[in-house]
């Protein structure tokens, strides 16, 4: 893979839902009445903080929540987006997207936008699932959703999840068939995390379904299996792709790019000053924050940077680069970290340039890299 660095990214994030998913914490919700004062915010913000970046642009993230909710305001952003900051000609420009709100009009706004890879989340074809899992959507939407992006878009993902409560060997086998049958070229495969607060941790608790992790752990292996003789390649631990069509954004985050977030609860890393910045969870205090965005600055030091840099780059399939790592923190980490590796050599695979995980341990990845610096 390339070695992305060194790449400049921008993360956008949009928190408007049609409803909250029953395992979801992240930072969206369903009401929308605020959205036109929320698009001048981000665009106040993204003015105020494009005045101190110099870097090109490489990449262009816009999560959420729903992106495609907003497709109305995409001009106005690509209006701030372009008078602040430069873009490199060849820049990746992602976008997520669910199936109930993708309409032939988010699509034309999408490319006007000047999107160039959409990111679907489908989660599971099976109509139970989608509905204990409260997803807006049911299977038929998120066919017609495929079917017209595809149609669209040269760069198409779908998000999927194991470890559903009541899913199967069968459910996952035929959603991933069905998956692809379509001509996308990236497949995220997630495993389902109850996180407290959310309905359906609070469903488990009640005991109203079983966890079962071996189960969840056998389900991700089945969906390895189909994905790989369905010549998708594994090369992070949740992301599959066709082609050499990996996700440039994450890819950077994970090689320890710098990347700028702009938007409610955003966090910005500025590897070169060591910085970490965070914008406030507090949607009032954002809506009047004049571009500030209620922003916290947290210096990061060489300690915790050396854990992260290792906790992302072990998240990939080739692993981390050891050339990099010595450029960036002056020390040799085979050599200060022998011991260690030597303990876990069972479950690495070590060359004189880089150190990954081996395959078959990467479902337990975490354990390893705790381990490994901690």
């Amino acid at each position: 893979m390339k070695d992305l660095s060194r790449d400049f990214s921008l993360y956008i994030h949009i928190p408007f839902c049609v409803s909250k998913c029953a395992y979801c914490d992240f930072l969206s919700f369903a009401d929308r009445s605020c959205m036109a004062k929320y698009f001048v915010a981000l665009c106040e913000e993204i003015k105020a903080k494009g005045k101190g970046v110099k870097a090109p642009v490489d990449h262009i993230y816009v999560g959420g929540g729903t992106p495609s909710l907003a497709y109305e305001y995409f001009p106005a952003l690509k209006k701030a987006i372009d008078g602040s900051f430069t873009l490199r000609a060849d820049a990746e420009i992602s976008m997520e997207c669910n199936p109930e709100s993708v309409t032939p009009a988010f699509v034309a706004a999408a490319k006007a936008f000047g999107v160039n890879r959409v990111s679907l989340g489908v989660q599971t074809l099976s109509d139970p699932l989608l509905k204990t899992i409260g997803r807006a959507h049911d299977r038929k939407t998120a066919l017609a959703a495929l079917d017209l992006l595809t149609r669209n878009f040269s760069s198409v993902n779908a998000d999927v999840m194991v470890g559903l409560p009541g899913q199967t060997k069968e459910d996952v086998t035929e959603t991933l068939n069905v998956l692809t049958s379509y001509p996308i070229n990236h497949i995220s495969c997630y495993s389902l995390i109850l996180e407290e607060g959310t309905p359906l941790f609070a469903a488990a608790e009640r005991g109203e379904f079983a966890v079962d992790d071996d189960f969840a752990v056998d389900l991700y292996d089945l969906a390895c299996e189909k994905l790989k003789k369905a010549g998708f390649c594994r090369y992070e631990i949740s992301n599959f792709c066709k082609n050499g069509a990996v996700c440039g954004y994450n890819l950077s985050v994970w090689q320890y790019g710098e990347y700028l977030g702009l938007g409610l609860g955003a966090s910005s890393f500025l590897r070169s000053k060591s910085l970490r910045l965070k914008n406030t969870k507090e949607t009032s205090v954002y809506l009047s924050s004049n571009g500030s965005a209620g922003q916290t600055v947290e210096q990061v030091s060489k300690e915790e940077q050396v854990k992260e840099f290792v906790m992302l780059g072990l998240r990939l399939e080739e692993g981390m680069d050891l050339a990099v790592f010595k450029q960036i923190f002056g020390f040799d980490f085979l050599e200060k970290y022998a011991e260690r590796v030597k303990k876990l050599e069972k479950t690495l695979v070590v060359t004189p340039s880089r150190i990954a995980i081996a395959p078959e341990y990467f479902y337990v990845s975490n354990t390893i890299i705790q381990e490994l610096i901690f």
